[in-house]
């Protein structure tokens, strides 16, 4: 699989909310939470675990990585896969990002806790993805969960 294949077999489109409105980094983080517990892809039991994790590795430093990209990301127990859901912020929000641009995209990754090659593989393939400016443009663009979808897959 290819980088950009990895994404767009892990991102489902119920994991990827579009317009989302927020002025503050831990909001976002927070609806990216409870979409994933809403859509199943988090038990409920695990909500305030994946929110502590994600915060507590905020706080060790900003996962912007800047062009207008952030990756909040933690490793869990409680599944052998990993998972994600993404965001599209029309508005941008501040995420403390090293080139002090606002953050418009936000990958929530989630990874199993004892399986480092699936944390490196999975932070790989966003790098890799949003290192092309013609899909962070196609991204841009989307209007609907499914166009957002649908530009993972376009560049698989």
């Amino acid at each position: 699989d290819s980088p950009s294949e990895m994404l767009a077999e892990l991102i489902n489109e119920e994991n990827i909310l579009v317009d989302l409105d927020s002025e503050e980094h831990s909001a976002v983080i927070k609806a990216l939470v409870s979409n994933m517990v809403s859509t199943d892809l988090v038990a409920k039991a695990n909500t305030s675990t994946v929110s502590r994790l994600l915060n507590e590795r905020e706080a060790l430093g900003s996962t912007a990585i800047g062009g207008g990209v952030a990756i909040p990301h933690a490793r869990i127990g409680f599944s052998d896969e990993p998972l994600m859901a993404f965001a599209l912020l029309r508005d941008g929000v501040g995420f403390n990002s090293l080139d002090g641009a606002s953050v418009h995209f936000v990958f929530t990754v989630l990874t199993p806790k004892d399986d480092d090659e699936a944390h490196r593989n999975v932070l790989r393939a966003i790098t890799y993805f949003v290192k092309q400016p013609i899909h962070l443009k196609a991204l841009a663009g989307c209007k609907t969960p499914a166009d957002v979808k649908s530009v993972f897959m376009d560049y698989a």
